[in-house]
């Protein structure tokens, strides 16, 4: 059990770090919320728990206040062993008024309260419209458990994690959605909410040696939970096969030899770019098209959110600012996708949508984009993650910097 247990951490605590560094791009956007908790009869309560996410697992401490030893087989079971009890590590409690002020980031999308007891519950959605303060009408919560199988002959569930998330919301399109996590080694989930409509996004692994996340819930399920249930048992989901992710592309990768880090590669010829579809350039012709220009590549998904909220918003204005410089330079977003949906340009205009209308504010990029529904091009430049830019001079080599350099050069190039 032991080689599940570091990795299946070292990814919860990835995740919760990939989504703190997102929220410091925005710090500028934090938002201060204040609010009141009242019960089923308009009251106010006292020392009720405010938090944007909750962990259906119990606490992520012992009750002696240290931290689990998740290298014990034992405490690691204990860890995700406490189905349906809910707590929250990042939350804000109420006053004696029912009152509570909690600071949100850009991505966090709504509050959900509950009493001490955990027997009352409510959520309120935030927007930039939302005035405060905001009022939490607590109610009282259901229980909503379910079991997981996989119809797959040759595998069976060793672990599995259940995401209960709020719907998308359209005008919204880059808030998290996600509301309770709860892990399992039981093929079992169990969680309190009020009533509502929710999604669960649910995966499981098979193999606890490798530890790939092979196994998913597709589509998410959607479920209700009314007034009048006491409990809500949603049956048995079938986890089926996940498509490869990240983490199994790039080990198949590396094992092959076919992962190229581009930060050990500066001063030689930029790889090609794979691509299916392209807007505003020739993407057949590839870099050669551009030779003369420096060009700066821009890497981003439609997966990745800090992307589509600072990144590229940021070098549409780098792109207007620097007009008169055209000539010399060209930005080109590669858009990549590896799971093969995004395979047309016209696709990737639809799923843009929401996004240009509700967040860009009815712009479009005004630089080439390029599309690649592979892992190629990931592979190729050896990228870290999306958001990553590259540096191309003149003549098609790599060299170090991004879009300040970038500038510094286009600013002495002026000048002169």
């Amino acid at each position: 059990m032991k080689p599940v247990i570091g990795k299946i951490l070292k990814r919860v605590v990835s995740l919760v770090f990939i989504l703190a560094l997102a929220s410091q791009l925005a710090l500028s956007q934090d938002r201060l919320v204040t609010g009141r908790v009242l019960d089923t009869h308009g009251m106010p309560v006292a020392n009720a728990t405010v938090s944007t996410f909750w962990r259906a697992n119990g606490s992520s401490r012992k009750p002696d206040g240290t931290t689990f030893d998740l290298n014990d087989k034992a405490q690691l079971h204990e860890y995700w062993g406490r189905h349906g009890q809910m707590e929250s590590d990042q939350a804000t409690r109420t006053n004696e008024d029912g009152s509570f002020a909690v600071s949100l980031n850009w991505r966090e999308r709504a509050l959900f309260a509950m009493d001490r007891d955990r027997t009352y519950g409510g959520i309120v959605e935030v927007s930039d419209a939302t005035s405060d303060p905001l009022v939490v009408q607590l109610t009282r919560l259901v229980t909503v458990t379910g079991e997981f199988r996989t119809s797959i002959a040759s595998k069976s569930i060793n672990w599995s994690h259940a995401y209960v998330e709020l719907p998308p919301n359209e005008k919204n399109p880059l808030a998290t959605n996600r509301l309770v996590s709860c892990g399992s080694f039981d093929r079992h989930f169990e969680v309190r909410l009020p009533p509502g409509t929710y999604h669960l996004d649910a995966y499981g692994v098979s193999d606890p040696i490798a530890l790939v996340t092979d196994l998913r819930v597709h589509p998410a399920p959607k479920f209700t939970v009314r007034s009048t249930d006491t409990k809500l048992d949603i049956g048995i989901l079938d986890l089926t096969s996940s498509p490869p992710g990240l983490d199994s592309l790039k080990g198949e990768s590396i094992m092959k030899s076919r992962w190229q880090d581009y930060t050990k590669h500066y001063g030689e010829l930029a790889p090609q770019w794979h691509s299916v579809d392209g807007r505003g350039i020739d993407h057949k012709k590839n870099l050669m098209g551009l030779r003369g220009k420096w060009v700066l590549l821009d890497f981003w998904g439609m997966s990745c959110k800090p992307c589509l909220g600072h990144g590229i918003p940021k070098m549409m204005e780098f792109y207007e600012r620097n007009s008169k410089s055209k000539a010399r330079f060209e930005i080109v977003g590669v858009c990549i996708d590896f799971s093969g949906e995004i395979d047309q340009m016209s696709k990737l205009d639809k799923a843009l949508s929401s996004v240009e209308t509700h967040v860009w504010k009815g712009k479009k990029i005004p630089f080439p984009v390029v599309l690649d529904n592979t892992f190629n091009t990931w592979e190729r430049y050896g990228i870290p993650g999306l958001g990553t830019m590259v540096l191309i001079d003149p003549n098609g080599r790599i060299v170090k910097g991004d879009e300040s350099t970038l500038q510094a050069i286009l600013d002495r190039l002026d000048h002169h």
